[in-house]
C-alpha cells in the first residue's frame, strides 16, 4: 500500500498524493551519509587501539550531543543594527544583492554549522533521527541546524527582495534575540527562510526550500490549532503562496492565497480603523476570529501591511491565472474594505472613515501626490489590472463598467509622482500601461494600446543584468499580454491592403515583439514562471 501524506488524507485526496518516501536522496544528504560513515570507522579503529581509556567518558558522542540539536542555537553576538530601507518613497530604492554583512563575506558551506561543531553535529544527526524514528512523527525546525551568522544570511537576502513579495513590515522584530512578547511566528520566519533560500544561488541552500516549505506549513497549521499569532500567519500564507506561483504551482498558491484571506477577513484585517484602534477601540466591528488588539502604533501599521499585501497578490495573480478573486468586490457588511491604504502612520487623521476603494474610485484621494507609498501605489495599480483584465474581452466602451474604469485609471496614473526608476516603480508602471491594453483589447490595432505597449518595451530597454532577478514575477504576465496585442496587430496589418506600405510599421511593432520574447526568456532563468507564459508561439511569430 502506497503511504499517503496526513494533508491529503484530510482532503481525501489519497490517490493524487506525491508521497516523498525519501528514495531520491539528495547530493547533500549522501555526502553527508558517507562522512558520518568515515567517522564511525575512525572512531572504531581508535577504540581497538586502546584510545578510549578514560572511564568517564561517554560511550558515545550521541550523548552529549542530542540535547543540543533540539535546543535553539544561541546568538551571543546580535547582528549590526541595520537600518533598512522603509516602505516610503524616499527610500525604495533595490539593492540588486544583499546588503553587505559579514556573513555574505564567507561561503555558504561555512553558515550551516559552526566549523568546531561539525564532526559532533552528524553525530548527532543520526542520532536525533533514530530518536525521532522511535518517538514518532517528528517536524524538526530546519533553522535550528543554522547558524547565527547563516540566519543573518538568509535574512539579507529576503530583505533584498521583499518588495517581490509585496512584504513591507518592520523588519526589526526579525533579529534575534527576539523581543519579549514580540517574536515572530516560526511559520513566517520559515516562510522568510524559504524564500531566502530561493534567492540564495546555492546548491546548499537550495537543498534546504523543501524542508523550510514543509515546517512552514506544518508550523501554519499549529498556530490555527492555538490561535496563536494569526497576523503572522496571514503573512507566513501569502509568501507561500508567491513561492508557489514563482514555481508554476498555480493552484496551491492559490489554495495559499484563498486561505490567508479568509484568514484576514476573519481576524478583521480588513476593517482596522486606525482612529478607533488608536483611541482603544478595536476592532470597530466584532471579527468572527478574536484577537488581542495591537500593542502600539508600530504593529497597527504591521498589520495594515499584511492585509494590503495578501490583497495585493490575490489581485494579481487570481487576475494572472483567470481565477475568481478570493476577496469578492461585494459591498456587504462583511465584506466591505474598512483598513486605509498603507500610508505612513501620520496620516491616518487625514483619512477619515471613507472605505478606500471607495475613495479611490471616487477621486477622493490624497491632494499631495508625494505622500503616497509603493505599497499603496502596488495596491492601487493591482486594484485596476485585476479590474481591466475582468473585461479585456468584448468590453463595451459605452459601458458602465468600461468608463468608470477607464476615468479611475486615467486619474491614477496623472497622479503618480515622478521618481527615478526603480525595480519596484517599474512594476507599477507596468501594470498600469498593461490596464490600458486590457481596456483596449477589444479594439483591433488600437492607437493608444499600442502607444502603452511601446512604453513597457522602453521600460524593458531600462533594465540591468542586476535588475532582472529583483523584479517582481507578476511582471512576466503582463509582457505576455503585450505580446500578444502585437502578434495580433502584425497579424491585422498583414490582411490590411488598403493602407499602402505597411513594412516598417510592421517592422516596429516586430521589433517589440522580440524585446518582449528576450525579456520572458532572461526572465525564465530567474522564475519558472516567465519560463512557462514564454510560449513558443511568441518566437515563431516573433520571426516571421
Amino acid at each position: 500500500m502506497r503511504p499517503v501524506c496526513r494533508q491529503c488524507s484530510k482532503m481525501d485526496r489519497a490517490d493524487a498524493c506525491a508521497y516523498d518516501d525519501k528514495q531520491q536522496k539528495s547530493r547533500t544528504m549522501l555526502l553527508k551519509e558517507q562522512i558520518f560513515q568515515l567517522e564511525r570507522y575512525l572512531h572504531d579503529l581508535e577504540s581497538s587501539s586502546g584510545s578510549g581509556s578514560s572511564s568517564g567518558a561517554p560511550s558515545s558522542p550521541c550523548n552529549v550531543e542530542l540535547d543540543s540539536r533540539f535546543s535553539p542555537v544561541s546568538d551571543d553576538s546580535r547582528a549590526s543594527n541595520r537600518q533598512f530601507p522603509s516602505y516610503t518613497f524616499a527610500s525604495t530604492s533595490v539593492s540588486p544583492s544583499p546588503p553587505h554583512s559579514e556573513a555574505s563575506s564567507i561561503a555558504p558551506s561555512m553558515l550551516l554549522n559552526p566549523t568546531e561543531h561539525r564532526v559532533k553535529s552528524e553525530d548527532s544527526a543520526s542520532c536525533s533521527s533514530s530518536a525521532s524514528s522511535l518517538a514518532g512523527p517528528s517536524h524538526t525546525d530546519p533553522g535550528r541546524t543554522l547558524s547565527p551568522r547563516a540566519k543573518q544570511f538568509l535574512l539579507d537576502i529576503f530583505f533584498a527582495h521583499r518588495h517581490q513579495f509585496c512584504f513591507y513590515a518592520s523588519v526589526d522584530r526579525f533579529h534575534e534575540p527576539f523581543q519579549p512578547g514580540n517574536e515572530p511566528h516560526p511559520a513566517l520566519v520559515n516562510a522568510i527562510y524559504l524564500l531566502a533560500c530561493h534567492f540564495a544561488n546555492s546548491q546548499i541552500y537550495t537543498d534546504l526550500e523543501f524542508p523550510f516549505y514543509t515546517q512552514t506549513q506544518h508550523e501554519i497549521n499549529v498556530a490555527l490549532d492555538t490561535s496563536d499569532r494569526l497576523p503572522d500567519i496571514v503573512q507566513a500564507s501569502a509568501l507561500l503562496a508567491i513561492y508557489l506561483f514563482m514555481n508554476n504551482r498555480v493552484m496551491e498558491g492559490y489554495r495559499h492565497t484563498f486561505s490567508a484571506i479568509k484568514l484576514a477577513v476573519g481576524t478583521g484585517l480588513h476593517q482596522i480603523q486606525p482612529q478607533s484602534v488608536l483611541t482603544g477601540i478595536y476592532p470597530a466591528h466584532a471579527p468572527l476570529i478574536p484577537i488581542l488588539p495591537p500593542r502600539d502604533a508600530m504593529e497597527l501599521q504591521d498589520r495594515i501591511l499584511a492585509f494590503w499585501q495578501i490583497f495585493t497578490i490575490d489581485r494579481c495573480w487570481s487576475a494572472a491565472n483567470n481565477l475568481p478573486l478570493a476577496l469578492s468586490d461585494k459591498d456587504t457588511p462583511q465584506c466591505r474594505i474598512l483598513t486605509p491604504w498603507p500610508l505612513e502612520a501620520s496620516k491616518w487623521d487625514a483619512i477619515g472613515f471613507q472605505p478606500p476603494l471607495r475613495a479611490f474610485f471616487d477621486g477622493a484621494e490624497l491632494s499631495d501626490p508625494s505622500e503616497e507609498t509603493i505599497p499603496s501605489l502596488k495596491a492601487k495599480a493591482a486594484v485596476l489590472y485585476e479590474l481591466t483584465s475582468r473585461s479585456k474581452d468584448g468590453s463595451d466602451p459605452n459601458g458602465w463598467t468600461y468608463r468608470f474604469s477607464e476615468d479611475a485609471l486615467h486619474r491614477f496614473s496623472s497622479t503618480i509622482p515622478s521618481v527615478p526608476l526603480n525595480c519596484e516603480y517599474l512594476v507599477i508602471q507596468t501594470m498600469i500601461y498593461t490596464s490600458f491594453i486590457h481596456l483596449r483589447r477589444h479594439v483591433t490595432s488600437d492607437g493608444r494600446a499600442l502607444k502603452a505597449g511601446h512604453s513597457i518595451v522602453q521600460l524593458i530597454c531600462q533594465l540591468t543584468d542586476a535588475d532582472w532577478p529583483c523584479l517582481d514575477p507578476i511582471i512576466s504576465a503582463c509582457w505576455l499580454s503585450v505580446a500578444e496585442m502585437f502578434i495580433i496587430a502584425i497579424a491585422h496589418l498583414k490582411l490590411d491592403t488598403s493602407s499602402g506600405d505597411l513594412s516598417n510599421v510592421i517592422s516596429g511593432y516586430r521589433h517589440n515583439l522580440n524585446v518582449l520574447v528576450q525579456a520572458l526568456t532572461t526572465f525564465g532563468t530567474y522564475f519558472a514562471l516567465s519560463a512557462r507564459t514564454h510560449r513558443p508561439g511568441l518566437v515563431n511569430h516573433s520571426q516571421v
